[in-house]
């Protein structure tokens, strides 16, 4: 069986470690299942990296598409080769691409491509992912057609799911799991949270999201500030570069700090896990750090530009560590107290009874998927 990964990518380290995860499941329990990805993913070495299929599409009229029409199934495997026919299904792990806050030809595309997948009878899902609002017409009507034409979609969160089902027509056909990304294990209980580092990740969505100027203009200094709460505390701040997007949002935090800041950019998204996991603490706005760090029992201290935030602390039981943007040195103060102080046994109890929690999910989510794929007797 050949299944297509969608929406995944190597300069995304979140929609990168999705792609790990998904590898990992189907190599663990599928091994005969291969996997493929569009040229958007990386390069070749990255799809080496993974053992990935290279898919090869060309929609243009011309040689490239004659040469491909006819070159045989056996000689384009022999090279790593596959096009859509060969294709058996498609797992759709875009993280946050169906609402609103995303320009609707991204939805309207993928609906003209899950109808032409549904035509030539291939299993098609949508991997848990935060859905909506869907108040636009062209967003909302291309979403129905999305959820019409797929055998699963998973909504990640309570508020993804209200706002899915609302948007289309046959709201049982949308069920609830959470993100998966949590069965990806880098480290032993043992050292989970074993360093005195806290992890600032920064997210430049974070001012492009911004509900208004004053918003944008606080999130900087917030961070800055949180910085500061780390180092009054005795713990080592490192500023985490998530998305390359961010990198030159580190450098203003740095400058706005006013002394240099130790900082990493790591290209590979499980040592990215690793290294959150042996924090002390995690301050960040990218979900999947915030992620990596509480499904390891490791607090975190959140800043927010869309509901999947709010939902994913909600769900890690720990929803009083989203602070708002902007925030009050106290506000931050009293949030790292609680992260590192007397009531940090606590907290980190909830946390881990809910990562326990939400890992028997993502196995009952996983079992759906294999059935829905003929991997495993219905």
């Amino acid at each position: 069986m050949i299944i297509e990964v969608t929406g995944v990518n190597t300069w995304n380290k979140g929609a990168e470690l999705m792609l790990v995860a998904i590898r990992d499941h189907f190599a663990r329990h599928h091994p005969g299942v291969h996997l493929a990805v569009d040229t958007r993913f990386g390069s070749y070495l990255d799809r080496a990296r993974y053992g990935l299929l290279q898919k090869v599409e060309v929609r243009r009229p011309g040689r490239s598409k004659l040469a491909l029409a006819v070159m045989p199934s056996s000689f384009r495997k022999s090279f790593g080769l596959v096009s859509g026919r060969d294709v058996d299904a498609v797992l759709d792990a875009s993280g946050f691409a169906f609402g609103d806050q995303h320009p609707a030809e991204r939805a309207v595309r993928f609906a003209r491509e899950v109808a032409a997948m549904r035509r030539a009878e291939k299993v098609v899902v949508l991997m848990p992912q935060a859905l909506g609002p869907f108040e636009h017409a062209p967003t909302r009507d291309a979403f129905a057609h999305i959820v019409e034409g797929s055998n699963l979609v998973f909504a990640r969160d309570a508020v993804s799911l209200a706002h899915a089902r609302n948007a289309v027509p046959h709201p049982d056909r949308v069920f609830l799991a959470p993100d998966f990304t949590n069965l990806v294990k880098p480290l032993s209980e043992a050292e989970q949270g074993s360093t005195d580092t806290v992890c600032i990740v920064p997210n430049q969505r974070m001012i492009e999201k911004a509900g208004d100027a004053s918003a944008a203009a606080s999130y900087v200094p917030l961070m800055a500030s949180g910085i500061a709460a780390i180092e009054e505390a005795g713990l080592r701040p490192l500023l985490l570069v998530h998305g390359h997007h961010d990198a030159p949002l580190v450098q203003h935090i740095v400058e706005q700090v006013g002394h240099a800041v130790p900082c990493v950019q790591e290209a590979d998204p499980v040592e990215i896990k690793r290294l959150l996991g042996r924090s002390r603490l995690v301050i960040g706005s990218r979900f999947h750090a915030l992620v990596s760090a509480l499904s390891q029992g490791v607090p975190c201290i959140a800043t927010s530009w869309s509901h999947k935030y709010e939902m994913l602390f909600k769900d890690y039981a720990c929803e009083e560590m989203v602070l708002p943007v902007p925030s009050t040195v106290d506000q931050i103060r009293t949030c790292v107290d609680q992260a590192i102080g007397a009531a940090r046994p606590d907290l980190v109890a909830r946390i881990k009874q809910s990562a326990e929690r939400l890992v028997h999910q993502v196995h009952g989510m996983w079992e759906r998927v294999d059935r829905e794929l003929g991997l495993i007797n219905t």
